[in-house]
């Protein structure tokens, strides 16, 4: 049996992309369930450089990559995103009903309405003979998706992978023109968050509603005087 929850996207990965998605869906309505294979969130700002200064980050000067994880957690909490670390999906495959399974090293299997992929370069092993973690393909490499460069090839105007309503972010995507920094994967989170919506619409292209004019997102926000 799923473990569904009462989520409506499942994320594989719970780095800076995955996690701003959390508040990209969130305002939304849209609930997310996040898989990674790590034991905390993160991705590489966990595991390459917690305390390591990141200069290119919209808005502030220099952070490290702990506290600009501990700041997308704070964001997206409101929205009560569902956890499961220190596991790793080996498959994923859509039902006829249009709902996603994903299949689980311990056993385990979750369902999701839509997926998004956000598996960065690959996974990372607790240890490398005591000199660090590392990284590794993973299962996601073998998935039957079209790749570039070591990455899903996706529709720059969509995010959208070769299997139509699977969306990968970060640096789990790669298309014409792509630039791997962390504000592109923002940028592509925020992106794949608006097609996933369209889907739900039916295809119709939903209204973009902004954090600072809209009533409902506001509510959703819990900022007072919504």
């Amino acid at each position: 049996m799923p473990e569904s929850g009462d989520a409506d996207v499942l994320i594989v990965g719970a780095g800076p992309a995955a996690l701003f998605s959390v508040f990209q869906l969130g305002i939304y309505g849209l609930r997310c369930h996040l898989v990674d294979t790590l034991d905390r969130p993160g991705g590489q700002c966990a595991v390459l450089y917690p305390d390591k200064p990141i200069y290119d980050v919209p808005g502030f000067p220099e952070i490290a990559g702990s506290e600009l994880t501990g700041r997308l957690l704070q964001q997206g909490a409101r929205f009560a995103p569902l956890f499961a670390f220190g596991r790793t999906v080996l498959e994923i495959g859509c039902d006829r009903a249009g709902q996603w399974q994903a299949s689980l090293d311990d056993g385990g299997c979750i369902g999701a309405r839509h997926v998004v992929l956000a598996t960065g370069l690959g996974r990372f092993s607790v240890t490398d003979g005591g000199n660090g973690p590392a990284l590794e393909p993973g299962p996601a490499a073998q998935w039957p998706l079209r790749r570039e460069r070591g990455a899903f090839s996706v529709d720059p105007g969509t995010l959208e992978t070769s299997q139509p309503g699977l969306f990968a972010i970060g640096d789990a995507c790669d298309y014409p023109g792509k630039v791997k920094l962390i504000l592109s994967a923002f940028h592509e989170a925020a992106l794949a968050t608006q097609q996933i919506r369209r889907r739900i619409a039916g295809g119709s292209k939903p209204q973009v509603e902004y954090t600072t004019t809209s009533r409902r997102v506001r509510q959703r926000l819990g900022v007072a005087g919504a």
